[in-house]
């Protein structure tokens, strides 16, 4: 992947998130990108300098770099007297890129051919999730927009636990971000953080109420959780920095994922497949039996081990529905990856750290579980009320049913009566012609064979009339 460029580095990245695509021990490999691509010489950085913001508006402008990716490496500068860190996109990456993906979606059919029918739906889902996830982390105006937008969310903070850097748009552009340098601890370094005060469980509650409050309260969310991008300064305030992979979520969604969580912990697997199917997991057409069942298995599986983590759930549950119409969606999926790297950075600062703990403890201290617990009275009494309207409404739609159901017997009646006045006629016709005949053959025998067609003609109606009729 390394040695295929940037394209592919971002796809094994993705890929590290992928349970549902990739075994785990290749998850676990594709991990080691996110620290693995080496950095750039600065003179390729200086044109989209000089062209988007002007080389020389900044005061200062240290030449090394202080962190790089496979899209951008970022330097510390001064401007206007503000100690900031420059963002800045690799030269001729987009056009890289665009070349990467054209050549990847000419190979997806091919990969489509080969690969087994249950994956089908998530490499397809997969590719075109990927294409919008790399081109939206090369647009650094989208990047410091969402860095806008959460950075006020959380202005009204009570407590200041979360810094977001500031954005300056002054000296930004689609390839060059300059933001508010803010310093602070690594949030693995877990030596310096207690040697200066604080304490490492407590910042680790601090990062995932962090995440629960911009996922499930305010909808919108940093989506690159790994420890390179979080840290403390020393006031203990969460920092984060790199707002490429920022994402929402709907409110339907966010409820979703809340009632998945409350149906989960009420081990109601019912109320599980309804929030799958609700957030476009599973098929609508899935056989619910079989896919209760093996709910019902990876719950006892999971309830019977002495530990139990965000990623062994996924893991659980992914092995187990691959065999069903399931898919994680783009949406869904970037939520576990920042659940599984959380987790796995939080556990690094607390090793008996509890995620899912956590996330029942913020559900209950913000209301989220009596506010599920409220809409589901209201659907409850919803429910009742139109039954309780339908009881109402039944005599009346009972008697115009026994109404409706008279008029037809009426009718039926009339119609058989009808059939039999017309079959009686037949009969007296062809008796009245016969005797007519009778009368006719001494005077005429010509006459009466004639009567006696016109007699035949008569019976042969009467024989062609319904039985009811002649009953």
């Amino acid at each position: 992947m390394l040695d295929l460029g940037p394209t592919f580095v971002k796809i094994g990245q993705v890929l590290s998130t992928r349970p549902d695509v990739v075994p785990p021990v290749y998850a676990e490999e594709f991990v080691t990108l996110q620290d693995a691509v080496p950095t750039g010489p600065y003179r390729e950085m200086i044109p989209a300098l000089a062209d988007d913001v002007g080389y020389h508006s900044y005061n200062d402008f240290e030449p090394e770099p202080i962190a790089g990716g496979s899209l951008a490496q970022v330097y510390r500068a001064t401007y206007q007297g503000d100690h900031v860190v420059v963002k800045v996109r690799r030269p001729g990456i987009k056009d890289l890129i665009e070349t990467d993906l054209r050549i990847i979606r000419r190979l997806i059919p091919l990969v489509m051919l080969l690969a087994p029918e249950r994956l089908q739906f998530s490499l397809r889902n997969m590719a075109d999730d990927f294409e919008r996830i790399i081109l939206e982390e090369l647009d650094f105006e989208r990047e410091a927009r969402m860095m806008a937008e959460i950075r006020s969310n959380f202005e009204g903070d009570e407590n200041e636990s979360v810094v977001i850097p500031r954005v300056y748009p002054d000296v930004s552009s689609e390839r060059v971000l300059t933001m508010a340098y803010v310093e602070g601890t690594k949030v693995t370094n877990v030596d310096e953080l207690e040697s200066k005060g604080h304490d490492p469980e407590r910042v680790a509650r601090n990062v995932a109420n962090a995440y629960f409050t911009m996922g499930l309260e305010h909808g919108v969310y940093h989506g690159d959780p790994h420890p390179g991008n979080l840290a403390v300064d020393d006031d203990g305030r969460i920092v984060f920095y790199d707002f490429g992979m920022s994402d929402r979520f709907t409110p339907a969604m966010q409820n979703s994922v809340v009632n998945l969580y409350l149906a989960a912990v009420n081990r109601n697997v019912d109320g599980i497949i309804d929030e799958l199917i609700a957030l476009g997991a599973l098929d609508p057409d899935a056989d619910r039996a079989a896919v209760g069942h093996v709910l019902e298995l990876v719950i006892d599986d999971l309830e019977g081990s002495e530990t139990v983590n965000w990623q062994q759930i996924i893991s659980e549950v992914t092995g187990m529905l691959h065999e069903f119409p399931f898919r994680i969606p783009p949406d869904i999926m970037l939520v576990l990856r920042v659940g599984s790297i959380s987790e796995g950075v939080l556990r690094q600062l607390d090793p008996e750290f509890d995620f899912l703990a956590a996330a029942q403890a913020f559900l209950r201290e913000h209301g989220f579980m009596e506010r599920a617990a409220r809409m589901k009275l209201a659907e409850m009494r919803g429910e009742l009320e139109t039954s309780l309207w339908a009881l109402l409404r039944l005599p009346a739609k009972f008697e115009q049913e026994l109404d409706a159901r008279q008029e037809e017997r009426m009718q039926a009646v009339a119609r058989t009566q009808q059939q039999g006045s017309r079959s009686l006629g037949y009969a007296i016709l062809a008796a009245a012609s016969l005797i007519g005949s009778a009368l006719l053959v001494p005077v005429d025998i010509t006459y009466s064979l004639l009567g006696m067609i016109v007699v035949l003609v008569f019976l042969f109606l009467f024989v062609r009339s319904p039985d009811d009729g002649r009953r």
